[in-house]
């Protein structure tokens, strides 16, 4: 009887183990497909405050390239829908690029928003890849006009 469960013990330990090792290579080599390959992008801000400044925000911008050849990246700043400036760079392949940039609220234009009956501030960053017309990225950011 005893015997019959210490059997039994190492036939579910094989197969428990059986299970992760296909686990991992599945992981391992779901990761080797073509779609990992592709470019990517993160767009993120954080809100702060610093006694000279008052409150700003920083944006931050993490250009990811997995691909084997280099691409050429343009970020567009828009303060209020107009144009603000351009920031070129080229990121090679396997290659990670970061940008930031201090956004001080009382510097963008005030618009108002007919739909809600507002006035914001807003800041949009589009991100374009290899001079195409649409952007690979665009983030919209909303700041109220009492910020």
């Amino acid at each position: 009887m005893e015997r019959n469960k210490l059997r039994m013990y190492y036939i579910l330990s094989l197969l428990f183990l059986a299970i992760l090792l296909l686990m991992l290579f599945q992981n391992v080599f779901s990761g080797l497909s073509s779609t990992s390959a592709e470019p990517l992008s993160e767009i993120n801000r954080i809100d702060l405050y610093n006694e000279f400044l008052g409150n700003y925000s920083k944006i931050s911008v993490m250009l990811i390239n997995n691909d084997t050849v280099s691409h050429n990246y343009s970020i567009s700043t828009f303060y209020d829908e107009k144009h603000k400036d351009d920031f070129n760079v080229t990121v090679n392949g396997g290659e990670i690029f970061k940008f930031k940039r201090d956004v001080l609220p009382d510097r963008i234009p005030i618009s108002q928003n007919e739909t809600i009956n507002s006035t914001l501030k807003t800041v949009k960053l589009a991100i374009y890849m290899n001079e195409q017309q649409e952007p690979f990225e665009e983030a919209n950011f909303v700041f109220n006009s009492e910020y």
